[in-house]
């Protein structure tokens, strides 16, 4: 203990001495790793014009892993995706180094897939989220952004600003604005296109669809669309209306999925530990350390996920028309 304390005394009496230089360094490190972290979200003309160079098949994975990245983390750029795309391939090199010769080829492969693929997994797990948070937030989005219009006479680009700017009971809206309303102050007009198809897949509803080619109306030929937009908020309140009364909330399966499964697989350790005299290390050697064991746990653990990834899909449900 008077050693832990000596050193502690010792590093701190370093530190007040060199307090200057560790207070520069720290800085100097900040920006470094400020520099580093924009290289996630802000891509440079040499990066695009390689995208561009890729061919079809390979130019359509890279696209949609950018949208991914891009709606999801504000993230799109090629260093991005070559971190999704390392992660992706240490989970599943990890999980079949660690298979290997234990279990068949065949499930140590299949495990290998299965978590190699949960990066992408979990980022349309964080999409459809998303997709659905948005969606029951369209009734205030329209009403907000079609107020905005008459205000700013019809101008749909500073419209879409000052909604960004003042709308607060939609807080996965706002962030979409945020991110359109950038865009469209710096892009030039060709990528107008390309913004609101982001905008309208972030959404993905009937309703975003519809508002996404009002936008695109307003924004391109300055057609006014006040009456469209009326329309249109007018049809999303009956749907919400229909929605809520319709809506019937049912737990008991995810509550049994999520919790009462491994909740028996820790109640049967604890009874055949308990109740059949099997020892803690006798347990874990014969479902951890033999063919037949492991090969069961592993054959769980994958339905245990591939079960919960579907409740989660199925369990939110997106407001449409």
């Amino acid at each position: 203990m008077m050693e832990i304390l000596l050193l502690v005394l010792l590093a701190a009496g370093f530190i007040i001495i060199m307090w200057d230089s560790v207070t520069e360094l720290a800085f100097l490190c900040r920006e470094r790793l400020k520099r580093w972290s924009i290289g996630f979200r802000e891509e440079s003309k040499d990066q695009r014009q390689i995208k561009k160079s890729k061919g079809m098949l390979e130019g359509r994975l890279y696209d949609h892993i950018c949208f991914l990245l891009q709606i999801t983390l504000g993230m799109g750029t090629a260093r991005s995706i070559r971190a999704f795309a390392s992660a992706s391939f240490i989970l599943a090199g990890g999980t079949l180094f660690s298979l290997f010769g234990k279990v068949p080829l065949p499930l140590s492969a299949g495990a290998a897939i299965c978590t190699g693929l949960m990066p992408y997994s979990l980022l349309r797990l964080r999409l459809q989220k998303l997709r659905v948070n948005s969606s029951r937030e369209g009734e205030i989005l329209i009403t907000e952004l079609l107020e905005n219009y008459k205000i700013e006479y019809f101008n749909m680009q500073q419209a879409i600003e000052k909604t960004a700017s003042t709308i607060e009971d939609a807080p996965n809206s706002k962030r979409l604005l945020l991110n359109l309303a950038k865009g469209l102050n710096t892009a030039e007009k060709d990528r107008i296109g390309n913004l609101l198809r982001e905008f309208r897949l972030s959404i993905n509803t009937s309703w975003g669809n519809i508002l996404t080619t009002n936008m695109s109306f307003a924004l391109t030929s300055g057609v006014e669309v006040t009456e469209a937009l009326t329309d249109l908020a007018d049809t999303i309140k009956q749907a919400r209306r229909v929605n809520e009364f319709a809506r019937r909330e049912n737990n008991e399966a995810a509550m049994i999925l999520k919790y009462l499964a491994p909740l028996t697989y820790l109640l049967t350790a604890a009874g055949g530990i308990k109740l059949f005299g099997i020892t803690a290390e006798k347990f874990f050697y014969y479902q951890f350390e033999t063919e037949a064991g492991l090969t069961w746990f592993t054959i769980s653990i994958i339905i245990y996920a591939a079960g919960c990834l579907l409740n989660t899909c199925l369990s939110y449900a997106k407001l449409d028309l």
